[in-house]
Protein backbone atom coordinates (compact mmCIF):
# COMPACT_ATOMS: atom_id res chain seq x y z
CA UNK A 1 0.00 0.00 0.00
CA UNK A 2 2.77 2.38 0.92
CA UNK A 3 4.59 1.68 -2.34
CA UNK A 4 1.43 2.58 -4.27
CA UNK A 5 1.24 5.91 -2.47
CA UNK A 6 4.87 6.61 -3.30
CA UNK A 7 4.21 5.81 -6.95
CA UNK A 8 1.40 8.40 -7.05
CA UNK A 9 3.48 10.89 -5.08
CA UNK A 10 6.28 11.01 -7.65
CA UNK A 11 4.25 12.54 -10.52
CA UNK A 12 2.53 14.94 -8.10
CA UNK A 13 5.89 16.20 -6.84
CA UNK A 14 7.15 16.40 -10.42
CA UNK A 15 4.12 18.47 -11.40
CA UNK A 16 4.68 20.86 -8.48
CA UNK A 17 8.37 21.17 -9.39
CA UNK A 18 7.46 21.93 -13.00
CA UNK A 19 4.94 24.59 -11.95
CA UNK A 20 7.49 26.14 -9.60
CA UNK A 21 10.03 26.25 -12.42
CA UNK A 22 7.51 27.87 -14.76
CA UNK A 23 6.66 30.46 -12.10
CA UNK A 24 10.35 31.22 -11.54
CA UNK A 25 10.96 31.62 -15.26
CA UNK A 26 7.94 33.89 -15.61
CA UNK A 27 9.14 36.06 -12.73
CA UNK A 28 12.68 36.19 -14.11
CA UNK A 29 11.40 37.22 -17.55
CA UNK A 30 9.21 39.86 -15.95
CA UNK A 31 12.20 41.22 -14.04
CA UNK A 32 14.16 41.63 -17.27
CA UNK A 33 11.37 43.82 -18.62
CA UNK A 34 10.93 45.70 -15.33
CA UNK A 35 14.62 46.63 -14.96
CA UNK A 36 14.87 50.41 -15.22
CA UNK A 37 18.51 50.27 -16.33
CA UNK A 38 19.17 50.14 -20.06
CA UNK A 39 21.26 47.06 -20.90
CA UNK A 40 24.91 47.35 -21.86
CA UNK A 41 25.03 46.95 -25.62
CA UNK A 42 27.59 45.88 -28.17
CA UNK A 43 25.84 46.10 -31.52
CA UNK A 44 25.91 42.97 -33.64
CA UNK A 45 24.46 42.08 -37.02
CA UNK A 46 21.71 40.21 -35.15
CA UNK A 47 20.64 43.41 -33.38
CA UNK A 48 20.49 45.27 -36.68
CA UNK A 49 18.51 42.44 -38.29
CA UNK A 50 15.97 42.58 -35.46
CA UNK A 51 15.85 46.39 -35.61
CA UNK A 52 14.79 46.13 -39.27
CA UNK A 53 11.79 44.01 -38.20
CA UNK A 54 10.45 46.45 -35.58
CA UNK A 55 6.91 47.60 -36.17
CA UNK A 56 5.13 50.59 -34.71
CA UNK A 57 1.64 51.61 -33.66
CA UNK A 58 -0.14 54.66 -32.23
CA UNK A 59 -1.31 54.56 -28.63
CA UNK A 60 -4.46 56.65 -28.12
CA UNK A 61 -5.05 55.96 -24.42
CA UNK A 62 -2.43 58.20 -22.82
CA UNK A 63 -2.41 62.02 -22.96
CA UNK A 64 -2.69 63.15 -26.61
CA UNK A 65 -1.50 59.80 -27.92
CA UNK A 66 1.73 58.99 -29.69
CA UNK A 67 3.96 56.42 -31.38
CA UNK A 68 5.02 53.17 -29.72
CA UNK A 69 6.72 49.97 -30.78
CA UNK A 70 3.66 47.82 -31.40
CA UNK A 71 3.26 45.82 -28.17
CA UNK A 72 0.95 43.31 -29.84
CA UNK A 73 3.41 42.46 -32.62
CA UNK A 74 6.76 44.19 -32.01
CA UNK A 75 8.60 42.16 -34.66
CA UNK A 76 5.72 41.30 -36.96
CA UNK A 77 3.66 38.69 -35.16
CA UNK A 78 2.04 38.08 -31.80
CA UNK A 79 4.81 35.56 -30.92
CA UNK A 80 8.04 37.37 -30.06
CA UNK A 81 9.84 34.06 -29.51
CA UNK A 82 8.97 32.87 -33.01
CA UNK A 83 10.14 36.21 -34.46
CA UNK A 84 13.43 36.57 -32.57
CA UNK A 85 14.32 32.93 -31.92
CA UNK A 86 15.65 32.26 -35.44
CA UNK A 87 17.78 35.43 -35.25
CA UNK A 88 19.50 34.65 -31.94
CA UNK A 89 19.46 30.86 -32.28
CA UNK A 90 17.37 30.01 -29.23
CA UNK A 91 13.72 30.02 -28.22
CA UNK A 92 14.56 30.50 -24.55
CA UNK A 93 12.15 33.18 -23.33
CA UNK A 94 14.66 34.82 -21.00
CA UNK A 95 17.24 35.08 -23.77
CA UNK A 96 14.58 36.52 -26.07
CA UNK A 97 13.53 39.06 -23.41
CA UNK A 98 17.15 40.18 -22.90
CA UNK A 99 17.67 40.49 -26.64
CA UNK A 100 14.44 42.48 -27.00
CA UNK A 101 15.73 44.91 -24.36
CA UNK A 102 19.02 45.22 -26.29
CA UNK A 103 17.24 45.91 -29.59
CA UNK A 104 15.14 48.51 -27.79
CA UNK A 105 18.32 50.15 -26.48
CA UNK A 106 19.75 50.16 -30.01
CA UNK A 107 16.59 51.83 -31.33
CA UNK A 108 16.76 54.58 -28.72
CA UNK A 109 20.47 55.14 -29.33
CA UNK A 110 20.06 55.21 -33.11
CA UNK A 111 17.20 57.71 -32.99
CA UNK A 112 19.40 60.16 -31.13
CA UNK A 113 22.61 59.62 -33.06
CA UNK A 114 22.04 58.27 -36.56
CA UNK A 115 21.01 60.12 -39.70
CA UNK A 116 18.83 59.27 -42.66
CA UNK A 117 18.91 61.34 -45.84
CA UNK A 118 15.85 63.06 -47.28
CA UNK A 119 14.14 60.86 -49.81
CA UNK A 120 11.31 58.63 -50.87
CA UNK A 121 11.58 55.29 -49.07
CA UNK A 122 9.61 52.13 -49.77
CA UNK A 123 8.34 50.49 -46.56
CA UNK A 124 8.20 46.75 -46.15
CA UNK A 125 6.31 46.54 -42.86
CA UNK A 126 3.77 49.35 -43.03
CA UNK A 127 1.07 50.47 -45.44
CA UNK A 128 -2.07 52.58 -45.31
CA UNK A 129 -4.37 49.64 -44.62
CA UNK A 130 -2.16 48.41 -41.77
CA UNK A 131 -2.07 51.83 -40.13
CA UNK A 132 -5.82 52.20 -40.35
CA UNK A 133 -6.52 48.69 -39.08
CA UNK A 134 -4.08 49.04 -36.16
CA UNK A 135 -5.44 52.46 -35.16
CA UNK A 136 -9.00 51.16 -35.21
CA UNK A 137 -7.91 48.44 -32.77
CA UNK A 138 -6.81 51.17 -30.39
CA UNK A 139 -10.12 53.00 -30.77
CA UNK A 140 -12.47 50.08 -30.17
CA UNK A 141 -15.40 51.15 -28.00
CA UNK A 142 -15.45 54.81 -29.05
CA UNK A 143 -18.39 56.28 -31.01
CA UNK A 144 -18.14 55.78 -34.76
CA UNK A 145 -17.92 59.51 -35.42
CA UNK A 146 -14.98 59.84 -33.03
CA UNK A 147 -13.21 56.88 -34.60
CA UNK A 148 -13.68 58.34 -38.07
CA UNK A 149 -12.30 61.71 -36.93
CA UNK A 150 -9.15 60.15 -35.45
CA UNK A 151 -8.57 57.84 -38.42
CA UNK A 152 -8.82 60.87 -40.71
CA UNK A 153 -5.70 62.27 -38.99
CA UNK A 154 -3.56 59.37 -40.23
CA UNK A 155 -0.67 60.18 -42.56
CA UNK A 156 -0.89 58.55 -45.97
CA UNK A 157 1.83 56.64 -47.77
CA UNK A 158 2.15 56.93 -51.53
CA UNK A 159 0.27 54.37 -53.68
CA UNK A 160 3.53 52.41 -54.12
CA UNK A 161 3.89 52.13 -50.33
CA UNK A 162 6.64 54.72 -49.99
CA UNK A 163 7.02 57.56 -47.51
CA UNK A 164 8.73 60.90 -48.12
CA UNK A 165 11.21 61.27 -45.26
CA UNK A 166 12.50 64.82 -44.75
CA UNK A 167 15.03 66.69 -42.64
CA UNK A 168 12.10 67.84 -40.48
CA UNK A 169 11.27 64.24 -39.64
CA UNK A 170 14.93 63.55 -38.82
CA UNK A 171 15.23 66.58 -36.55
CA UNK A 172 12.11 65.56 -34.68
CA UNK A 173 13.27 61.93 -34.35
CA UNK A 174 16.60 63.14 -32.92
CA UNK A 175 14.69 65.01 -30.21
CA UNK A 176 11.86 62.49 -29.74
CA UNK A 177 11.79 61.22 -26.17
CA UNK A 178 11.37 57.58 -27.10
CA UNK A 179 12.12 55.39 -24.12
CA UNK A 180 11.61 52.14 -22.27
CA UNK A 181 8.42 52.63 -20.20
CA UNK A 182 8.62 52.79 -16.44
CA UNK A 183 6.61 50.52 -14.20
CA UNK A 184 3.76 53.02 -13.80
CA UNK A 185 2.70 52.92 -17.44
CA UNK A 186 4.30 49.70 -18.73
CA UNK A 187 1.12 47.71 -18.22
CA UNK A 188 -1.03 50.37 -19.88
CA UNK A 189 1.21 50.43 -22.95
CA UNK A 190 1.80 46.69 -23.19
CA UNK A 191 -1.79 45.63 -22.47
CA UNK A 192 -2.03 41.99 -23.47
CA UNK A 193 1.18 42.28 -25.50
CA UNK A 194 4.86 42.84 -24.71
CA UNK A 195 6.62 45.72 -22.94
CA UNK A 196 8.23 47.89 -25.61
CA UNK A 197 9.63 51.41 -26.10
CA UNK A 198 7.15 54.27 -26.35
CA UNK A 199 7.12 58.02 -26.66
CA UNK A 200 7.06 60.15 -23.52
CA UNK A 201 3.39 60.97 -24.02
CA UNK A 202 3.18 64.11 -21.93
CA UNK A 203 6.33 65.79 -23.23
CA UNK A 204 7.52 64.01 -26.37
CA UNK A 205 10.00 66.67 -27.51
CA UNK A 206 10.93 68.78 -24.49
CA UNK A 207 9.63 70.32 -21.30
CA UNK A 208 6.71 72.45 -22.46
CA UNK A 209 3.25 71.28 -21.44
CA UNK A 210 2.04 72.12 -24.95
CA UNK A 211 4.52 69.97 -26.86
CA UNK A 212 3.78 71.76 -30.14
CA UNK A 213 5.88 74.61 -28.71
CA UNK A 214 8.83 72.23 -28.39
CA UNK A 215 8.24 70.93 -31.90
CA UNK A 216 8.28 74.44 -33.31
CA UNK A 217 11.52 75.19 -31.47
CA UNK A 218 13.15 72.01 -32.82
CA UNK A 219 12.15 72.94 -36.37
CA UNK A 220 12.88 76.66 -36.11
CA UNK A 221 9.22 77.55 -36.73
CA UNK A 222 7.21 80.38 -35.13
CA UNK A 223 5.84 79.56 -31.70
CA UNK A 224 2.25 78.33 -32.13
CA UNK A 225 -0.65 79.92 -30.31
CA UNK A 226 -2.37 78.24 -27.39
CA UNK A 227 -5.90 78.63 -28.72
CA UNK A 228 -5.76 76.17 -31.63
CA UNK A 229 -3.95 73.10 -32.95
CA UNK A 230 -1.35 74.00 -35.54
CA UNK A 231 -2.18 71.80 -38.57
CA UNK A 232 1.43 71.61 -39.78
CA UNK A 233 2.76 70.49 -36.39
CA UNK A 234 -0.15 68.13 -35.90
CA UNK A 235 0.59 66.48 -39.24
CA UNK A 236 4.28 66.18 -38.42
CA UNK A 237 3.50 64.58 -35.07
CA UNK A 238 1.34 61.94 -36.75
CA UNK A 239 4.14 61.50 -39.29
CA UNK A 240 6.29 60.10 -36.50
CA UNK A 241 4.56 56.75 -37.04
CA UNK A 242 5.71 56.14 -40.65
CA UNK A 243 8.90 58.14 -40.01
CA UNK A 244 9.94 55.69 -37.27
CA UNK A 245 9.23 52.75 -39.57
CA UNK A 246 11.19 54.39 -42.39
CA UNK A 247 14.09 55.05 -40.05
CA UNK A 248 14.47 51.50 -38.71
CA UNK A 249 14.07 49.92 -42.14
CA UNK A 250 16.63 52.15 -43.87
CA UNK A 251 19.07 53.70 -41.38
CA UNK A 252 22.64 52.50 -41.88
CA UNK A 253 24.29 50.99 -38.80
CA UNK A 254 27.74 49.40 -38.83
CA UNK A 255 27.81 46.48 -36.36
CA UNK A 256 31.61 46.20 -36.56
CA UNK A 257 32.00 49.82 -35.47
CA UNK A 258 29.01 49.63 -33.09
CA UNK A 259 27.85 52.94 -34.51
CA UNK A 260 26.01 54.61 -37.35
CA UNK A 261 27.57 53.81 -40.71
CA UNK A 262 29.68 56.59 -42.18
CA UNK A 263 28.21 58.37 -45.17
Amino acid sequence: MRSRRLIWLVPILAAFAWLAWIAWRWQAERQIYADSESPALTITAKHVEALRKLQFAWNTRIESGGPVVDPLAPYGSADIVADLGPIIGTRDRMAVARFHREVSALLIRALHNCDLADGQYKLGHLDNATMQRRLRQELVGLPDARVAAVVAELPRLEPDGSFHFTSQHLRLLHQLRFEWPDGDIMGIIAGSGYPAPAVHFKRPFGDMTAFEIDMAAVLGLPRPGNDHVDPVLNRLYWDMWPALETFVEHVEIDPDASSCASR
